[in-house]
């Protein structure tokens, strides 16, 4: 460890990237004091203490599986799944389609019923009237 003094205004370090003050006296590692005093940003103090800088270096995650078939299976299974819920979607909307066809069937033969016997009582109207005349 390295006691310098900070000579510029705009300089941060730490873990939390705290601003260091001009004129202050740090304890930091002796490669960062190398770079800071070949810099020019801080000068070697003679002080007998600074206040320590500790640099943190975060900790690598969990490595990574190289064994994917644990994975791949998942995938597969997971695809198989969705092609059986689209086969099912695919099965149910031609099965609404057919009713709602079979409605339409349904609806017209009842209106042709209805429009023939709105047809005929008209026919029956006007003859009704043309003998009262």
């Amino acid at each position: 460890m390295a006691l310098v003094k900070v000579l510029v205004s705009n300089l941060f370090a730490g873990a939390g990237f705290q601003k260091l003050e001009a004129g202050q006296v740090y304890d930091v590692d002796d490669s960062v004091a190398e770079k800071w005093l070949a810099q020019g940003k801080a000068e070697k103090a003679t002080e007998k203490k600074g206040e320590k800088l500790t640099f943190e270096v975060a900790t690598p995650s969990a490595p990574v599986s190289t064994d994917t078939s644990v994975l791949q299976s998942k995938l597969d299974d997971a695809l198989e799944q969705l092609k059986t819920a689209q086969d099912a979607v695919e099965a149910k909307d031609k099965e609404h389609a057919d009713a709602l066809e079979q409605l339409k069937t349904a609806h017209a033969t009842e209106l042709a019923a209805a429009n023939d016997r709105a047809d005929k009582a008209e026919a029956a109207l006007t003859a009704a009237t043309k003998k009262d005349k």
